[in-house]
């Protein structure tokens, strides 16, 4: 989806509902490089994990305590 935007006064792009829903995030990643801008999506813990994502987070949490005594 190719869509045009317009920088405001204050540096600010406004992404579209439509682009935000498509790359499935409300968070991106800025990279700049040779002229060109990309955003990435950054994917919420919900959409790596699912609706168990609080049940994972603390799995991992226990495990990183656990790696850290050895």
């Amino acid at each position: 989806m190719d869509v045009v935007v317009k920088i405001d006064k204050f540096g600010r792009i406004h992404l579209p509902k439509a682009v935000r829903q498509e790359a499935g995030a409300e968070v991106f990643v800025v990279r700049a490089k040779h002229k060109e801008i990309r955003l990435s999506a950054v994917p919420t813990l919900d959409r790596i994990f699912g609706s168990n994502a609080e049940i994972y987070i603390v799995k991992f949490k226990k495990q990183g305590e656990e790696d850290r005594r050895e």
